[in-house]
């Protein structure tokens, strides 16, 4: 008989979790098990397979391309079940539909309420799951397809073959402080005039963060030690506000605090272009929800403003 035909949901609990750990004993704790108990299904397993899923050693496991790939499945298949059981759940309650977002700051404050808006203007019954992280923490998830999109300033290499990619707009970043900085209302700066000045940034491989640092380079200049390294777009405005520090955000995220009288653009020239774009998982399911919240997002970047010439159309899906 197949083996695909006896996996159960608790063998793949187990997978996975040998996979995160390298270590019996620890899964085994884990998971209510003895260690000769799950050696032994591990190992019959493997037989069945035909491939060493494990390298064995003494101080734990080392997953073989098999058992990576197999984990991978796992995984995968794990958060089919868990989110079919959340849908079966919501839809009990009355709704039409769910969906899990990803979302980087850049567009928690516009782009993402707007589309949210228009999704729900239409489709009053759906019910969302929003999460706001740094793009490295949400593509772990959306490659398990926990996450149905994520909405990011994108990365190239941060683009995963096993993503489809949408771009929609072009933009730049802007260099943002508090209305009481000193800087604040000058005309006509350059980039030696932030020499001094303090900072608070994303962490180390944000896409923000390295625009920064490459118009500091375009400038000629080294990146700045930056003070304080801060996810979380509320948290980074109080910590700006509070110690006088600049940053670096979108700029359509900052027009959002400048409304507020927040924050405030420095006259500073800046020469990098960025792109907003859409990631979902080729192998996602294409449902009318997905289609329209899809829909949705492409529109509310254009009510927003952005030009057709800033607009790209998504490339066709890979067959």
């Amino acid at each position: 008989m197949d083996w695909t035909r006896r996996l159960r949901i608790r063998q793949l609990e187990v997978l996975s979790s040998l996979a995160d750990t390298c270590n019996l004993s620890h899964t085994a704790e884990r998971l209510c098990m003895t260690q000769p108990a799950l050696s032994k299904w591990l190992a019959e397993l493997e037989a069945e397979l035909g491939v060493p899923l494990f390298e064995r050693h003494s101080r734990g496991l080392v997953p073989t391309r098999f058992g990576t790939a197999m984990a991978e499945h796992a995984r995968v298949m794990l958060a089919e079940v868990e989110r079919a059981s959340h849908a079966m759940a919501l839809m009990a309650e009355g709704a039409d539909g769910h969906l899990s977002i990803g979302v980087t700051a850049t567009v928690s404050t516009g782009l993402l309420p707007d589309s949210v808006a228009l999704l729900l203007a239409r489709r009053p019954e759906t019910r969302l799951s929003i999460t706001e992280s740094t793009l490295d923490q949400l593509l772990s998830p959306l490659l398990e397809r926990r996450l149905d999109f994520v909405v990011t300033r994108l990365e190239g290499d941060a683009i995963d073959d096993r993503l489809r990619c949408t771009p929609v707009y072009g933009e730049s970043i802007a260099v943002a402080a508090p209305p009481s900085h000193p800087l604040a209302g000058r005309r006509g700066l350059a980039w030696t005039d932030l020499e001094g000045c303090g900072w608070v940034v994303p962490p180390q491989g944000n896409p923000l963060r390295r625009e920064l640092d490459a118009e500091f380079a375009l400038a000629g200049l080294p990146a700045p030690r930056y003070r304080v390294e801060a996810v979380g777009i509320l948290m980074l405005v109080a910590m700006m506000q509070r110690a006088n520090l600049l940053t670096a955000l979108s700029r359509r995220v900052l027009g959002y605090f400048q409304a507020a009288g927040q924050l405030v653009a420095l006259d500073l020239p800046t020469r990098r272009q960025g792109m907003v774009g859409i990631l979902r998982h080729r192998d996602a399911p294409d449902t009318a929800l997905h289609r329209d919240f899809h829909e949705a997002l492409l529109e509310a970047a254009g009510a927003a403003g952005v030009t057709t010439r800033n607009r790209i159309a998504e490339p066709p899906a890979s067959k």
